[in-house]
């Protein structure tokens, strides 16, 4: 069989990456040039970037890049010369024997690993293939690879049956060419865990199911009735992570609803909606998704709970009910989405809520006064009318009307009939204020400005809001005392609750009060708006569904807008003679932790006094009250923040970290690390954190070297860059075997031996695409990280001494004497991150 080659050009390339950009370009350039090259000759070659990498990487080594300075050659292949080269390995015979870049690469580490590369050294492997059977020869981690040498195992295939094998369980169970690579990962993970699947249930069950009862098996949860009415995975995922969540899954579940839909009905019973008005295989999983929102935003949602309505047009009528909307404006089935969401932002444009605009009933603020009594004085309450203006003035929008009465030009007085009438033909027929007319009509005298109509002022409703029990400021923050320091003594970091105790309550929005110009036009009210339920864990929402209350006791904290209550356990001290403490929840230590403790907890880790040479593992933050000393073992790992009053000899790692002052530590931030006061300090040690720092003074007067690593560390650098390597590579071979493929397609059928290869190059093809999405989530992820980090630096606000190193944004900067502030000093990055600037 001929073999495929994953060969590929130098204008390959990944459009999602920046491995081509002018910057880097410019970049390797000019390392090129530091180290002697011809740049004009590397420009006229039209090299890409990855190439001059290689180019460079070679002369850095002192290689004769001459041998593979081809522009024909893809970055891969040059990578490889130039490490045969380096490593000083032959591989002339391999490449005459037609092997591709990549499966020589596998040859190639074979080779320097000193292992017999003869097993695996054919072409009818691919490189994947080349890799696992490799990796199954490699001394430490030698397997019996007779087991997975059939190359018509995929690569995926043979890295299960080699794990196994790794693991020493029964491979015999799925080691078979026929079994896709998902069913084997399924079985051999079970096994490893403790669960050897019985052969019926293997032949039965496809690897998601397989995967269900793995999981139930690890959670404790028994799912076997719904796998006998035939659940399919996703339905038997939800329905053990609600059994496992105590939830009443089984009241509102068939078996003909999707796993999808049954998901909407765990998340409601989680949030503590009523899932009943929703709950019906009538209803798609995206109609769930609509109910179950306006549910957690506290609407009635009668109005969309149709099942003829299509998600989008239950979604544009939630929408509606909660902008407060007359919905039943464009509920109609006869709209689709689209006109509904033109209707809805067309009232909401024009506020039009109600009757805005009408008229209140005239009839019962018109004049007491019957027109046939003064029809004498038509005339004049006509002239007055045409000059309105020069009696009347509206102020505050119409809300106050003011009359003005010159004196008439025949003497005689304006009667409280007259001003009636007037003010009746003027339309101003709201809050007109009888007594005042009446007063000037029986004075009878000039008007300078009077106030005689006054309307109702509109009064919009209150937003819903809840009162909690419980303070919810989220950040951990310190007393700071007089000398600077500060006193986690008095810090508020845990807040103890009981189970039934009410948590918070919530208060409904109001819906205003209307109001009325003196014209009588009708302002309605712009009704307060619910806002969601509560969301967290250890409570629950009661029948009244205002009340939140614990449902057992312990820690209570607002984490992201969350409520979360944790199980709490309270120690006296923790000693080395104690177990390892190892709790689901939040650990409360009263007083010290002594040398050579472990503690691991899910939740928080709160230490009243002294932690010395142990070891921390917190799901959430971490506070020690009276600082760490750890100059011999131990250290700390945390999801969320960590405090202390200080740290000597730590390693510490979590979010934010901060303390009174760092001295010979090894921290590792992925946000902050800040000192309080004029005495905060660091020295000695290496600070790495993402952010930045914020202390007093860095280093000390004896020069101790400390290092201070900001922004995107080294390790983040070289998995972007690997990342980035590795999906051009694979985008590479992807176009090889998408071209096989076609190829395939026009030979028709054929033989067996022609179907097997094309099973494989599908195969191979399935597991490229996979990868590459793989790499572009991880892509994507380190970009994030990257960006934000762009903004790192150091604010010093006493002293930087010298001998300490700043390395921001990978550029290096050492201090070669003392640096005083009287305000603060700020180290960063400049914008093309080539220098370091002091602010």
């Amino acid at each position: 069989m001929a073999n495929l080659s994953y060969e590929s050009t130098a204008s390959s390339s990944y459009s999602g990456l920046d491995v081509f950009s002018g910057n880097s370009y410019e970049n390797e350039l000019k390392l090129c040039q530091e180290m002697g090259a011809d740049v004009q000759k590397l420009k006229s070659l039209h090299f890409n970037t990855l190439q001059l990498s290689e180019i460079r990487k070679g002369l850095s080594d002192k290689l004769d890049v001459s041998k593979y300075m081809d522009p024909n050659l893809s970055w891969g292949a040059m990578e490889e010369i130039r490490l045969e080269m380096y490593q000083g390995i032959d591989m002339s015979s391999y490449r005459e024997q037609g092997f591709d870049t990549t499966q020589l690469s596998q040859i190639r580490e074979g080779l320097v690993a000193g292992i017999d590369v003869t097993p695996y050294a054919k072409k009818v492997y691919f490189a994947d293939q080349m890799r696992e059977i490799r990796r199954g020869l490699t001394k430490g981690s030698e397997v019996p690879i007779i087991f997975y040498q059939d190359p018509a195992f995929d690569a995926l295939q043979m890295r299960e049956i080699r794990k196994g094998l790794q693991a020493g369980i029964d491979i015999s169970h799925y080691a078979h060419v026929t079994m896709p690579y998902l069913k084997m990962r399924a079985i051999r993970t079970s096994a490893e865990d403790g669960l050897v699947f019985e052969q019926k249930d293997i032949d039965r069950y496809n690897a998601g199911i397989l995967n269900q009862m793995h999981k139930a098996y690890l959670d404790k949860v028994d799912i076997s009735k719904y796998i006998a009415r035939k659940f399919d995975a996703e339905q038997l995922e939800e329905v053990r992570i609600a059994i496992k969540k105590g939830l009443p899954i089984d009241k509102y579940i068939t078996d003909d609803m999707r796993g999808d839909t049954i998901r909407e009905i765990r998340i409601g019973l989680e949030n503590g909606v009523d899932v009943k008005q929703y709950a019906d295989v009538a209803y798609g999983w995206q109609q769930m998704y609509e109910m179950r929102i306006g549910l957690e935003h506290q609407l009635d949602i009668k109005p969309y709970c149709k099942p003829l309505y299509q998600a989008d047009q239950m979604r544009e009528i939630r929408l509606g009910l909660e902008e407060s909307l007359d919905v039943s404006k464009f509920s109609s089935l006869m709209y689709t989405a689209r006109d509904m969401r033109r209707i809805r932002q067309s009232m909401l444009a024009e506020n039009i809520g109600g009757k805005k605009g009408e008229s209140i009933d005239q009839k019962a603020e018109t004049s007491p006064v019957s027109p046939s009594r003064i029809t004498g004085e038509d005339a004049f309450v006509n002239d007055m009318l045409e000059h309105r203006d020069t009696y009347l003035n509206f102020e505050e929008g119409n809300m106050m009307c003011f009359l003005t009465l010159p004196e008439r030009m025949d003497g005689r007085k304006y009667t409280e009939e007259i001003i009636f009438k007037f003010l009746e033909k003027a339309k101003v027929i709201y809050g007109v204020d009888k007594e005042a007319v009446k007063k000037i009509g029986r004075e009878g005298k000039p008007v300078i400005r009077a106030l005689v109509a006054a309307g109702m002022e509109v009064v919009n409703g209150r937003n819903g809001y809840y009162e909690y029990f419980f303070d919810t400021s989220e950040e951990l923050e310190p007393e700071l005392l007089k000398d600077g320091t500060c006193d986690l003594d008095k810090m508020k970091c845990l807040q103890p609750v009981k189970v039934g105790d009410k948590i918070a309550e919530y208060h409904k929005a109001t819906k205003g009060t209307d109001g009325y110009d003196v014209f009588g036009n009708y302002i309605k009210a712009i009704p307060g708006k619910e806002i969601p339920i509560l969301k967290g864990t250890g409570f629950m929402i009661m029948n009244d569904r205002i009340s939140y209350v614990a449902t057992y006791t312990g820690a209570i904290r607002m984490v992201e807008g969350k409520v979360e209550i944790t199980k709490l356990m309270v120690v006296q001290e923790v000693k080395i003679t104690d177990k390892k403490i190892k709790y689901d929840g939040t650990v409360f230590v009263v007083g010290d932790v002594f040398s050579g403790s472990e503690i691991e907890a899910t939740g928080d880790v709160i230490v009243g006094g002294h932690l010395e040479s142990s070891t921390v593992v917190s799901g959430g933050e971490v506070v020690i009250k009276g600082g760490v000393t750890c100059p011999i073992r131990g250290g700390i790992t945390a999801k969320g923040d960590v405090c202390a009053k200080y740290f000597e000899g730590a390693t510490i790692s979590g979010e934010n970290i901060s303390a009174n002052y760092f001295i010979n530590c090894k921290v590792e931030a992925r946000g902050y690390v800040k000192t309080y006061g004029r005495v905060g300090m660091i020295y000695g040690g290496t600070i790495n954190c993402i952010y930045g720092i914020e202390a007093a003074s860095v280093g000390n007067k004896s020069g101790a070297r400390t290092i201070i690593n900001l922004g995107v560390n080294s390790g983040i650098l070289s998995k972007y860059n690997n990342a980035q390597k590795s999906i051009v590579r694979e985008v590479e071979q992807l176009e090889t075997l998408n071209t096989e493929k076609e190829r395939l397609k026009e030979l028709g059928a054929g033989n067996r031996e022609l179907m097997q290869w094309k099973v494989k190059i599908n195969a191979a093809v399935a597991s490229k695409e996979t990868r590459i999405r793989e790499l572009k989530a991880e892509i994507a992820s380190l970009e994030e990280e990257i960006n934000k980090s762009n903004g790192a630096s150091a604010v010093i606000t006493e002293m930087a001494y010298a001998n300490t190193i700043f390395v921001i944004s990978g550029v290096i900067y050492r201090l070669e004497s003392d640096r005083k502030t009287y305000d603060k000093m700020i180290f960063k990055a400049d914008a093309k991150k080539e220098n370091i600037i002091v602010l």
